[in-house]
């Protein structure tokens, strides 16, 4: 089988030098399938929206169009395919868009996958610029899509409850850890990456693009309410780059900055973070929707306790092994930071738990199941 996998938002990652969520479940699906297809004799063609698409790991992509927001309207609003689709249709049996840029292509069945409806539910989450309209568009493409790929059960009844999807056309694949997660930093490396960042070992360490579903004012607010020695001891360390809707945001975190008690270190790249991952007190992670919540078992990977979120899909990847907060509770976030730097034997086990839950997840195993739903889709 001939198999088209998109990667717009990996090459949009590569371009600009730091990958997201989504850009890392396409370049790991992409590895996957690509161990596998040369067992199975299946063969994949990258793709990808816009110009000067990047050399990646699987090549450079070939152009499904210029612009997508272009596509996009002339899909959902005249119901137009895209204008090359007798030329995909030659190439490929089966179409997979890994990202939301999902199009629409003239006799070539799609598999789609969607990590989450926050869109939908939260439009106040997302950016500003014409959102109604996004959400609209970003619905009508998930509807004409022949399959669909989430990433957890949670995920799926969201999408069976509110876009009216019937189950059997949804499927789960969970995500995988990158194994040079689960490597142990050399302790002179983890030394210099602390020394170049002015920490020390205890910080409370939060990683992710700032946008508000991510919950930082009230991470901030719960640190707050720390005794100030505390503060001063394990001060909150943010890594992300700035998102979006942060007007009021950014002005506590220079004052945090300037009190001694946190920094903001923007994007640092991946083997800063698994160092610093290997140094918190704990990676602290109360975010208000996810679908998923790869960090978490990225940190679990680092053997760094977690404080997490009691809600949405965050528990079904967590199980027992995070410290578990009603993350609109200030005084739930609080307690569980204090209460994980107090507790050894209680913050030993859930290490230990999380190193367990951890090895659950695989790359390798989350593209099995895909290709499994590609034999599926075409009969």
């Amino acid at each position: 089988m001939k198999i088209g996998l998109s990667c717009t938002v990996w090459a949009g990652g590569e371009r600009a030098g730091h990958l997201d969520g989504i850009g890392t479940y396409s370049r790991a699906l992409w590895g996957g399938l690509n161990d596998l297809t040369q067992q199975t004799g299946d063969q994949l063609i990258p793709y990808a929206f816009g110009r000067d698409l990047p050399h990646m790991a699987c090549g450079t992509p070939r152009q499904l169009a210029e612009r997508f927001p272009v596509h996009a309207l002339l899909s959902g609003i005249l119901k137009l395919p895209l204008a090359n689709s007798r030329a995909i249709a030659g190439e490929v049996e089966l179409f997979h868009a890994t990202d939301h840029h999902i199009p629409r292509i003239a006799g070539v069945p799609t598999v789609a996958t969607v990590m989450d409806v926050i869109p939908m539910l939260h439009p106040e989450w997302i950016k500003n610029d014409l959102r109604s309209l996004k959400s609209w568009l970003f619905k009508t493409a998930i509807r004409k899509a022949d399959h669909i790929i989430t990433i957890s059960e949670y995920s799926k009844q969201d999408m069976v409850e509110h876009l009216g999807i019937a189950p059997s056309r949804i499927s789960v694949t969970p995500l995988g850890v990158e194994p040079v997660y689960f490597k142990r930093i050399d302790a002179a490396h983890k030394q210099a990456v602390l020394d170049k960042h002015g920490l020390k070992p205890g910080f409370f360490l939060f990683v992710g693009t700032l946008q508000p579903r991510k919950n930082l004012p009230r991470i901030l607010q719960a640190f707050k309410q720390l005794p100030a020695t505390v503060r001063q001891e394990h001060p909150l360390v943010i890594v992300g780059r700035d998102g979006w809707n942060n007007e009021e945001l950014l002005p506590q975190l220079a004052a945090l900055q300037q009190q001694g008690e946190g920094r903001w270190l923007s994007y640092l790249p991946q083997d800063e973070v698994m160092a610093l991952l290997q140094s918190a007190a704990a990676l602290t992670f109360p975010s208000l929707y996810e679908g998923f919540g790869l960090p978490v078992i990225e940190a679990f990977a680092a053997q760094c306790p977690v404080l997490a979120s009691n809600s949405t899909s965050v528990p079904e990847v967590a199980g027992e092994a995070s410290w578990a907060v009603d993350p609109y509770d200030v005084d739930s976030i609080s307690s569980a930071m204090q209460a994980l730097l107090e507790q050894d034997a209680l913050r030993e086990e859930k290490v230990r738990l999380g190193l367990e839950r951890a090895h659950q997840y695989t790359w390798k195993e989350c593209a099995r199941q895909t290709l499994e739903i590609y034999r599926q889709v075409r009969g």
